[in-house]
């Protein structure tokens, strides 16, 4: 899918350029770009709304924000974190999005292994 895939790399660009700003202090500049940021991750996520098999989009919260979100460079995908609404531990879930549009539930998920 290539829109998702063009959403990848331009949130991934700014990423990069948050990182150099934070750097050098540049703040006003990271909050533009955060801002950019934060629509390409509402893009995104609406995406996976529309792409998700039916169990997955069931457990989806209304909104993106409520949400963590980041990349995985070697899959090539937007992983979604949140808490797992099938136990009552503090336990969470990743909502995987790749480029190629497939979607996966990694359950207990740990963030140093991903």
């Amino acid at each position: 899918m290539k829109e998702i895939e063009e959403l990848f790399n331009f949130w991934d660009e700014l990423n990069d350029k948050i990182e150099k700003h934070l750097a050098a202090f540049e703040m006003s500049d990271v909050k533009k770009l955060r801002m950019e940021q934060s629509a390409t991750e509402d893009a995104v996520y609406e995406l996976l709304r529309q792409n998700a098999p039916s169990e997955i989009a069931k457990i989806l919260p209304e909104r993106c924000g409520e949400m963590e979100i980041g990349l995985n460079h070697d899959e090539k995908a937007f992983y979604f974190i949140m808490e797992d609404p099938d136990t009552i531990k503090d336990e969470f879930i990743a909502i995987v999005f790749g480029v190629d549009a497939k979607t996966k539930i990694i359950k207990n998920f740990d963030i140093d292994n991903y």
